[in-house]
C-alpha cells in the first residue's frame, strides 16, 4: 500500500526558499511536516491541492511585525495570512510586551491576557493560538521604562537599573526570544546611550540572538544612525538587523546609496548586518512620535502628507489628512495634531509620505535586504503594507518590473529570513521541514490594499498552509488557528 498523507500539493513549481530556481514536484504532508518532495501516486490519500500552473513556496516570514497584541484581538490574522505570511516576528522597534505594566497598551485598546514574562507570553499563545506562528524580539522600551519607573525620564540608567534590564533580557532569551530590538526615535529608548544599549544587548551573546534597530535617524543622520547600530553590534558581539531601511524626507532621497555601501563595508569587515524593507513610499507610526520628532514643526506641508490611520474613539477621522482636519478646525497643523492626541491619546497611528520610489527599488534589489511589512493592523485605514507587502513584491516588483527574479524575491521572504532569525525547519521546503506553505499564481499575484481601501486582501494567493493545516483554501480563510509560538533555534 502506498504511503498515506494528510495533505498533498500536486503538480506545482516548487521554490525551496534557498534562491534556487523552481523544480516540478508534488509535496506530501503528514502532521505538521513535509515528508515527501517528489512524485506521489494517485492512491496516497488525504486532501489534494491541484497546484498545476501555480508556484509553491515556503510560508513567508514577516521579519518586521507589530502583531504582539493583534494575535489576540484579531486571531484570524487575515491581514497577514491572506498574503501568505505564516510566521511573524513581533517586538520590533523597541515595542515589547514585558514588563506588561511598562508596555504600551494595545493601540485599539482591546483587552488582552496578562503575563509576567516572555515565557508566560508564549504560554498564553499556546492557550489562545492565532492563525500564524509568532516569534518574538524582546523590546528594549518596556525593559527600560520598567527598570527606571518612567518612559519619559531623560537620564542614564543606574547600575541597579541596568542590571534589572539585563536580567529581564536574559529571561527573554532563555524563554526563546530571537533577540532584542530598539526604537531610538521613541521614548524611552531615545534616552539610552550606545553604551547602555550595548550592555543590555550583551545578554544576547550566549544565545546568538540578534540586535534589531529602528535607528535614531532616517534622514539627515541616516549614516550616523546606521553606524551606531553597527557599533552596538560590535561592542556587544552580536548580529545586527537594520529595521525598515530607507531615507525619509525629500532632501535626503538618494542617501540609501551611501547606507547600502556602509552595510557592504561592515559585512566585508566581518559584521553580520542585514536589513528589512517594506515596498512603499509612505511610513507609519504613532502620531505623537511624529510630533515629538519635529515633523510638523520643520515641514510646512507635512499635514498634507500625513493621513490618520487609527484614532481610538474617533473613527470618523481615520483616513483624513491632518491638513484637512486643521482646515476644518481653523487651526495650524501642529495645533490640530495636539488636539487629536489630546482627544484620542497615544494610540493614534498615522501614515506619512516621504520615501522615494527609486530608493525603494534600490534597497529592495540589494542582497542585504529581506522583506518585513512593519504592518500596524489597527484602525479602519491602516497602512496598506499590513495587507499587501509580500504580494506587492512578487507582483509589482518581481514580475511586472523585473527588478529581481522570483526565486530571489522568495528567498528574501523565506530562507534568508529563517537563517537570520534562527527559525530552523521554516523558510524552506525539504523533507522533514515544517509544512508552512504558500501556493500562489505568479502570473496574477498582486496586492489589493490601497491607502484609500487598505484592508483589501491580495489576489493570486489561493492556498496557505500553517503547520500542516490549511488556513486559506481557494482564497478563503478557513477559520483554522494552528499557529504557535516559535522559539529561537526550535522548530
Amino acid at each position: 500500500m502506498p504511503e498515506q498523507y494528510d495533505l498533498i500539493i500536486r503538480g506545482g513549481s516548487v521554490f525551496d526558499g534557498s534562491g534556487a530556481p523552481s523544480v516540478d514536484a508534488d509535496l506530501g504532508i503528514s502532521g505538521d511536516r513535509v515528508v515527501r518532495v517528489g512524485a506521489i501516486g494517485e492512491d496516497a490519500g488525504g486532501e489534494v491541492v491541484d497546484a498545476s500552473g501555480l508556484a509553491v513556496a515556503p510560508g513567508f516570514i514577516d521579519v518586521h511585525a507589530h502583531d504582539d497584541w493583534l494575535v489576540f484581538s484579531e486571531p484570524d490574522m487575515e491581514g497577514k495570512v491572506m498574503q501568505g505570511v505564516t510566521t511573524v516576528v513581533n517586538g520590533n522597534c523597541g515595542w515589547g510586551v514585558h514588563p506588561q505594566s511598562a508596555a504600551r497598551t494595545p493601540p485599539d485598546n482591546s483587552p488582552v491576557p496578562e503575563w509576567n514574562s516572555y515565557g508566560d507570553y508564549f504560554k498564553v499563545l499556546a492557550e489562545r493560538p492565532p492563525s500564524v506562528n509568532v516569534a518574538m524580539l524582546a523590546g528594549f522600551g518596556p525593559l527600560r521604562a520598567g527598570a527606571i519607573g518612567s518612559a519619559t525620564e531623560e537620564r542614564p540608567a543606574s547600575v541597579a537599573e541596568l542590571a534589572q534590564m539585563r536580567a529581564w533580557m536574559r529571561e527573554a532569551m532563555e524563554s526563546g526570544c530571537v533577540g532584542m530590538s530598539t526604537g531610538l526615535i521613541y521614548e524611552p529608548d531615545r534616552y539610552a546611550s550606545l553604551d547602555e544599549i550595548a550592555s543590555v544587548a550583551s545578554e544576547l551573546v550566549e544565545f546568538d540572538g540578534l540586535y534589531a534597530s529602528h535607528v535614531r535617524g532616517e534622514g539627515e543622520t541616516l549614516l550616523e544612525a546606521h553606524a551606531e547600530a553597527m557599533e552596538i553590534g560590535r561592542r556587544a558581539g552580536v548580529r545586527v538587523q537594520i529595521s525598515h531601511h530607507k531615507a525619509s524626507g525629500q532632501e535626503w532621497w538618494g542617501k540609501v546609496t551611501q547606507s547600502l555601501a556602509q552595510i557592504e563595508r561592515a559585512q566585508a569587515e566581518g559584521l553580520d548586518v542585514t536589513a528589512d524593507q517594506y515596498p512603499y513610499t509612505a511610513s507609519s507610526t504613532r502620531l505623537a512620535a511624529m510630533a515629538q520628532n519635529g515633523q510638523f514643526a520643520r515641514d510646512d506641508d507635512a499635514g498634507e502628507r500625513v493621513l490618520l490611520a487609527a484614532v481610538p474613539g474617533h473613527a470618523e477621522w481615520e483616513g483624513r489628512s491632518m491638513a484637512d482636519l486643521a482646515s476644518e478646525w481653523d487651526l495650524p497643523v501642529d495645533q490640530a495634531v495636539e488636539r487629536v492626541i489630546e482627544q484620542a491619546g497615544d494610540g493614534v497611528f498615522a501614515v506619512s509620505f516621504g520615501i522615494n520610489e527609486d530608493d525603494v527599488r534600490m534597497v529592495l534589489q540589494h542582497p542585504s535586504t529581506m522583506i518585513g511589512s512593519d504592518g500596524l493592523g489597527y484602525g479602519s485605514k491602516p497602512h496598506p503594507r499590513h495587507y499587501g507587502t509580500f504580494p506587492r513584491v512578487l507582483g509589482r516588483y518581481s514580475r511586472d518590473e523585473g527588478l529581481l527574479p522570483l526565486e530571489t524575491a522568495l528567498h528574501k521572504m523565506t530562507g534568508m529570513a529563517a537563517a537570520k532569525f534562527h527559525l530552523p525547519d521554516r523558510g524552506t521546503i525539504r523533507e522533514g521541514a515544517i509544512a508552512d506553505l504558500v501556493v500562489f499564481d505568479p502570473a496574477t499575484v498582486i496586492d489589493g490594499a490601497t491607502y484609500e481601501d487598505s484592508r483589501r486582501t491580495p489576489v493570486g494567493m489561493p492556498w496557505v498552509v500553517v503547520n500542516g493545516t490549511v488556513v486559506v483554501r481557494d482564497g478563503t480563510h478557513t477559520g483554522a488557528r494552528p499557529g504557535r509560538g516559535v522559539l529561537r533555534d526550535q522548530s
